[in-house]
């Protein structure tokens, strides 16, 4: 009988990733499962998510840093707790849970969770990529599950890794519960929100996969066109200075607002009129999903992977192709003024069905006390 079950993850920064783990994690417990969620730093910004994880999971710092450093601590912690199944998430955490496993020689399930692209993702090149490719088929087989976010991901991991094994499945991310539309319903202040504007939303970390330069810059010529818009991008990250710097050249600074990290950005869905994915590649964006079931309009751009399945070929939504400017202009302005998208609610309704967090806990449940 499923009892024990950890969860293990390098970080508990901002990220979609680390905010899936800690849903899954708080809802086990409350199933009454005995949960450990283990890390291995959350020093700082790396302990963002904190105060969302519920106080019933026992959280265990490993404070090794590198998340290499953990393999013989988690060795360690396996062999004394004995654990029905351990999950992990990301590529190098995955490796160095399953080689921990291994060395523990113990009988737990493992889950590994890949939740992007890697022929994306993946910065590797010549013999580091070589190596990272070899590891991925020599260890990922070990474990008994590989849970991919999104059907595209895990076309993506086969090809990418030439990946023969039959251990992959698509679970998407529980993304959609009743915490979620209680968050929606906080109240929130911001200059922009104001009759006469047109309020557009982006959230993510600033970095290179979501690409808000893409954004910016597609803003820009609606706004010459439609001075009433404005923009706000919740986040923080490595490209603050220079996405800052391009809305100071674009003099931009009166209507684009960049203010850092908010760990409830859904609140500000009910307020704004579109809301914008504009990466250049992703897993299961799970913001795209949240916005939809706000009601708010939705572009995206049709990046690897995720946002073509969850706006269902453009049913739901606007898609464009990655860096696009022309094309992301276009569909900013047709839909905040011109015909958007048409659907009945009982369409909407099964479609976002399927992100449920119910759903989702049963398939990860049956999986997890399934060993293969």
């Amino acid at each position: 009988m499923l009892n024990k079950v950890m969860f293990f993850l390098p970080t508990l920064g901002g990220g979609g990733a680390e905010r899936t783990i800690i849903q899954l994690a708080n809802s086990f417990v409350e199933q009454g499962l005995n949960i450990d969620l283990v890390v291995c730093n959350i020093h700082g910004d790396k302990g963002k998510l904190l105060p969302e994880v519920s106080t019933k999971i026992e959280l265990i710092d490993l404070d090794c840093g590198r998340v290499a450093n953990a393999i013989f601590l988690l060795k360690r912690r396996l062999q004394e707790k004995q654990y029905d199944c351990v999950i992990a998430t990301q590529t190098h955490s995955n490796i160095i849970c399953t080689i921990a496993k291994k060395l523990a020689k113990v009988k737990t399930t493992l889950i590994l969770r890949e939740v992007s692209t890697p022929s994306k993702n993946i910065k590797s090149r010549g013999l580091s990529q070589f190596i990272l490719k070899k590891l991925v088929n020599f260890i990922y087989p070990l474990a008994n599950h590989i849970v991919c976010v999104s059907h595209g991901v895990l076309e993506d991991f086969r090809e990418y890794y030439q990946y023969k094994k039959n251990n992959l499945t698509t679970i998407y991310n529980p993304v959609l519960d009743d915490s979620y539309f209680n968050k929606i319903n906080v109240t929130v202040t911001h200059h922009f929100f104001q009759p006469e504007h047109q309020v557009i939303m982006a959230v993510g970390r600033l970095t290179e996969a979501k690409n808000f330069e893409l954004l910016i810059r597609s803003f820009y010529q609606v706004y010459s066109q439609h001075p009433s818009i404005r923009l706000i991008i919740l986040g923080e990250g490595e490209l603050r200075q220079s996405l800052e710097y391009l809305v100071k050249e674009l003099s931009l600074s009166e209507v684009v607002d960049l203010p850092g990290f908010d760990a409830n950005p859904y609140a500000y869905f009910k307020y704004a009129d579109l809301f914008i994915l504009s990466s250049n590649w992703e897993g299961l964006p799970g913001v795209l999903i949240q916005a939809l079931a706000s009601k708010i309009k939705v572009v995206s751009t049709n990046c690897p992977s995720g946002p073509m399945e969850i706006l269902n070929h453009s049913k739901f939504g606007l898609l464009v192709e990655c860096n696009d400017v022309n094309g992301m202009s276009q569909a900013i302005e047709q839909a905040i003024f011109k015909k958007y998208v048409e659907y009945t609610d009982d369409e909407f309704e099964a479609h976002c069905r399927q992100f449920q967090k119910a759903n989702v806990l049963e398939q990860y449940l049956s999986m997890m006390e399934t060993p293969s």
